[in-house]
């Protein structure tokens, strides 16, 4: 999937500035209790900068171990060898045994999985002379290439996002449902990390395991009473409040033995009506092999094209990458939370 541009001969320009006396921001106003004046922003003095509002809180980069080996060679794909847990099993024989047969062979049987290069990501937009010449003072290619760049960040994360769903939901030993419907609990979190330890995945101190939430878990685990001994944790892990005064505080920074990412970027299946969802992903350090890829094949970059005819410019940000998962048992989904 890519972010689309459609391709006319119309460009952001001086006139699209008068959108904001519109019905609705007089209604916005209006809500709020202010005045509301009819008038354009042009040619009346504008403020000194555009504020660029809200971004998306990315956060499903941590989730993957990152590469660049296909950047400027030949190919659009990887190839990644792995070994399971038991590709050898211990025998044992008597002296008897051995003096006849000798010792029994085995021999590894790795697998592989493929990565390849998805289609190009982009997002582009035309700036006009005029414009500029009416605002000068405002950096309207600056913030637009801004709010470009967080558009491919978004794609990004959310691709990576459905990676990582995608997998579970393939392999259904990989989900558990929530004890409580639409609550995510501390109970839900330890019984993910369970699982995901007896795969032989294991947090470290320097690579816990990784809680995907959004903004309403995290409201769930925060309310929640319990927290753990400190006698658990090294000094600068020790959770907020624990041990002190009594007070049951959350966990500074993790929940469950988890790293807590909190994002507003959907987390739903089905989408935004359907039920929400957790991730418990083991760390792209785990010494056994990340649970998932991401491999560039370019960079994000930047292009600007000039078209007289037009007297405007073009600016284009776009990259090429692929995500893989290469343990789909290093993930546990945790459903209808």
């Amino acid at each position: 999937m890519s972010i689309t541009f459609e391709e006319t001969v119309y460009g952001f320009q001086t006139s699209d500035l008068t959108k904001a006396n519109t019905t609705d921001t007089k209604d916005r106003l209006t809500d709020l209790g202010c005045a509301y004046a009819a008038c354009d922003l042009i040619p009346v003095l504008i403020w000194k900068e555009v504020n660029l509002g809200a971004t998306w809180k990315f956060v499903f980069r941590n989730a993957v171990e990152e590469t660049d080996m296909l950047v400027g060679v030949t190919g659009n794909s990887i190839c990644i060898p792995y070994l399971d847990r038991d590709e050898f099993t211990a025998l044992t024989a008597t002296e008897a045994v051995l003096k006849e047969t000798g010792y029994t062979k085995a021999k590894l049987s790795p697998k592989s999985v493929c990565l390849s290069i998805g289609d190009v990501v982009y997002v582009a937009t035309y700036i006009t002379d005029i414009l500029r010449e009416d605002s000068p003072s405002l950096q309207w290619v600056r913030v637009s290439l801004q709010k470009m760049g967080q558009a491919i960040a978004l794609k990004i994360d959310q691709d990576i996002r459905d990676c990582l769903r995608c997998a579970c939901t393939v392999n259904v030993g990989n989900v558990n449902a929530a004890e409580t419907r639409g609550k995510l609990s501390y109970d839900d979190v330890v019984d993910a990390v369970a699982h995901l330890k007896l795969q032989g995945y294991w947090g470290s101190d320097d690579g816990p395991m990784m809680l995907f939430i959004n903004a309403a878990q995290e409201a769930d685990l925060v309310k929640d009473t319990r927290f753990t001994d400190t006698a658990r944790y090294t000094t600068e892990n020790i959770p907020l409040g624990a041990g002190v005064g009594g007070f049951n505080m959350p966990e500074r920074g993790r929940f469950a033995s988890c790293r807590v990412f909190v994002t507003d970027i959907e987390m739903k299946d089905g989408g935004s009506s359907g039920t929400a969802y957790a991730l418990v992903v083991a760390p792209p350090s785990n010494k056994y092999g990340p649970a998932a890829m991401f491999a560039w094949k370019r960079h994000i970059r930047q292009r600007t094209e000039r078209q007289e005819q037009y007297e405007k410019d073009m600016f284009a940000i776009s990259t090429r990458y692929g995500i893989t998962v290469k343990f789909a048992d290093a993930i546990k989904l945790i459903s209808d939370c």
